[in-house]
């Protein structure tokens, strides 16, 4: 266990919530919520404390897509592609759901665009708006 880091029953408990849902997006509402319904009596702040040594930690992706949106969390395991090599998103703008995009077709889109525009662009960070399949 790195120095500094305290193996607290609070701090299980978000782990383990994140754990639960490989691949989903969370916020510290949902997190907070859960833990609330299964009897886990823990603050937001505790809670926000948790995610960001999770994050520093490398355990724990934090996402921050614009500022009309809370912050969300996934918690990425060794094998996950999105903690080696991070993704692009799809983001919802009716019902806010935030999709991992896994297309190889994007690498030559990221070739096109430093080729023909000189411009590196990091799809890691990429956000593409518009309507998931259950809001079309």
């Amino acid at each position: 266990m790195p120095k500094g880091r305290y193996n607290t029953k609070q701090r299980e408990e978000v782990l383990s919530f994140l754990q639960s849902m490989p691949g989903e997006h969370v916020t510290v509402n949902i997190i907070c919520n859960h833990l609330s319904d299964a009897g886990v009596s823990v603050g937001m702040t505790t809670i926000y404390r948790h995610l960001d040594k999770l994050v520093e930690e490398g355990i724990v992706k934090k996402y921050v897509l614009d500022a009309s949106s809370s912050a969300c969390y996934e918690y990425v395991d060794t094998h996950s592609a999105c903690k080696e090599n991070g993704c692009t998103h799809l983001k919802c703008t009716n019902c806010g759901k935030l999709i991992h995009l896994h297309c190889d077709d994007l690498k030559a889109t990221e070739r096109h665009i430093l080729e023909e525009h000189g411009f590196k662009a990091d799809m890691t960070r990429t956000v593409i708006y518009g309507l998931c399949e259950n809001c079309q």
